[in-house]
């Protein structure tokens, strides 16, 4: 792709939030030549991707899995520069171990071989179901990401001309259903439908359209960067500010000036005002709704059925260092717990902590060494729990969360970790509020079901601003670093038909395609 040439000089973008969703946008913007003002309320960037020091070593707080490289190498090459001279991807292998309480596993590479070999060591004759597995679920790839991922849904018709296709590819099912119709074994039903939980939807009422989850990670690979997540945020805002973007890092904004129906600046705390044409939000568009914008009784009135939606479940996250090293932890491993359904069913249903935790463990370390202490070890430890709704006073009972995670781990892959723990800390959905400005504390913003998603979800630009654009988790494709990346190419398609010229939009399209193929 050769850099597009600068035809937009005179207009200015402010871009809110250095997230993912928000370092990619105001890259893209920049490269059509806006100006573009990028406000962060924290003094570090990453959003979700924040990194932080514990034990004097530095961790991703989010994001540690990268599945979709082809997204941000495109993004270097805007700039007439390549992703490889200033991020290193590492494989990492296998994608994941899925640890059951019955004391078996299942190992997820990313061949079709090895996973045939790996299904039936785990459940002897459903080898052979794989492959139609995988045929179904590249087609979901296939309607649901590359063609549909960057392509803006704001108009009822834009719904209804995919319809049909979600329709045929049985988009109503579950995504567990969709997994059942190729296994009977209850631990592979559960191995190929997790990934639904790690962008924050519930297997049971999440559509089998994220089944293409599995066939973009076996297109694309799983990834780790070198020297974290982290290492790929610096290196986003490092493009954006080498051609002339403007970050502006400890500016939280307070409200929204609005002229009738325009964004006319972003006011912050600090006493700044950014002027701009138009304004692309990172922040939940919930929150911005709720907190930046000054509605009358009648607009609140008519936004009230948002409060409504369903939300995704919330994260308590473990953080901790040991004494020693763990070989035998791979980089990725999901420990199942007793139960699954009943575990989902408490968390997203009756908003209650399950006594039968689930967890998703991190070990770095294991492909990058430079993310582990020396002759020691890193981890991060999530647990799905229920976002604030669910009222639980996190300030007295996150103690209890970590003993619990800990007795876990103890149990089932770790004999001796209380003893060679050197220090840790933990996150709740407080944090995701509080710091994140997340409504409910909820991990993806609301859940990935098939009535809310395309343009079912918060729409990527809105309806009753039409200067006001969103990207994230929230908004259409959904969560997930792919996800948000991708909805910076929906915002910048819909900034294309509304502010350039016919000419200029012809000569400077945006190419929509997803990883070369259109």
């Amino acid at each position: 792709m050769k850099p597009l040439s600068r035809v937009n000089a005179t207009k200015t973008a402010v871009v809110v939030g250095a997230g993912f969703g928000g370092l990619t946008v105001a890259l893209r913007l920049l490269a059509r030549g806006y100006r573009v003002d990028l406000l962060e309320k924290h003094g570090d960037l990453g959003g979700r991707a924040r990194t932080f020091e514990l034990d004097g070593h530095n961790f991703d707080a989010g994001p540690t899995v990268i599945t979709a490289p082809f997204l941000f190498a495109e993004l270097f090459e805007r700039f007439g520069e390549t992703l490889e001279d200033h991020v290193t991807l590492l494989p990492v292998s296998p994608f994941y171990r899925m640890d059951f309480a019955d004391g078996s596993y299942f190992d997820y590479h990313g061949t079709t071989e090895a996973l045939v070999v790996e299904i039936e060591r785990l459940s002897p004759g459903e080898g052979a179901q794989y492959p139609h597995f995988l045929e179904a679920a590249e087609a979901m790839y296939a309607r649901g990401f590359v063609e549909l991922a960057q392509r803006p849904f704001t108009r009822v018709r834009d719904m209804l001309e995919v319809l049909p296709d979600l329709i045929k590819l049985r988009a109503d099912q579950s995504i567990y259903q969709f997994v059942s119709r190729f296994f009977s074994d209850e631990r592979l039903r559960r191995a190929f439908s997790v990934p639904s939980l790690l962008v924050g939807g519930n297997p049971f009422q999440t559509s089998s359209l994220y089944a293409l989850i599995h066939a973009l990670e076996r297109k694309s690979g799983v990834w780790y960067v070198q020297g974290g997540t982290g290492a790929l945020i610096h290196a986003l805002a490092e493009l954006f500010q080498r051609h002339g973007g403007h970050l502006h890092a400890g500016q939280s904004v307070k409200h929204l000036e609005m002229d009738g129906k325009a964004v006319r600046a972003a006011i912050t705390d600090q006493g700044q005002r950014f002027e701009a044409d138009f304004l692309v939000s990172n922040a939940d568009p919930l929150y911005v709704y709720n907190q930046w914008i000054e509605r009358t009784i009648v607009q609140r009135v008519a936004d009230s059925h948002r409060a409504r939606l369903k939300q995704s479940m919330g994260l308590f996250v473990l953080y901790f260092t040991t004494e020693r090293v763990y070989s035998d932890i791979e980089h990725h491993t999901i420990v199942f717990g007793e139960t699954f359904r009943e575990i989902l069913t408490e968390i997203f249903e009756q908003r209650q902590i399950p006594d039968d935790l689930s967890l998703y463990l991190h070990r770095p370390g294991a492909t990058d060494p430079t993310m582990a202490p020396t002759n020691g070890d890193a981890f991060y430890v999530l647990a799905p729990v229920p976002n604030l709704q669910g009222n639980q006073d996190w300030s007295t009972i996150s103690s209890d969360i970590e003993e619990r995670i800990i007795n876990i781990l103890t149990q089932r892959l770790m004999p001796d970790l209380p003893q060679q723990i050197r220090a840790r800390r933990s996150i709740s959905p407080t944090y995701f509020n509080a710091e994140l400005n997340s409504p409910f504390g909820s991990g993806f913003s609301i859940a990935p079901t098939l009535t809310q998603s395309a343009g079912l979800r918060f729409h990527n630009q809105s309806p009753r601003y039409k200067n006001l654009f969103f990207v994230g988790a929230g908004v259409h494709p959904g969560a997930g670093v792919p996800g948000v990346v991708c909805s910076a190419g929906v915002v910048e398609a819909l900034v294309v038909r509304a502010y350039e010229t016919k000419a200029d939009s012809e000569s400077e399209a945006p190419d929509m395609s997803i990883g070369g193929v259109k």
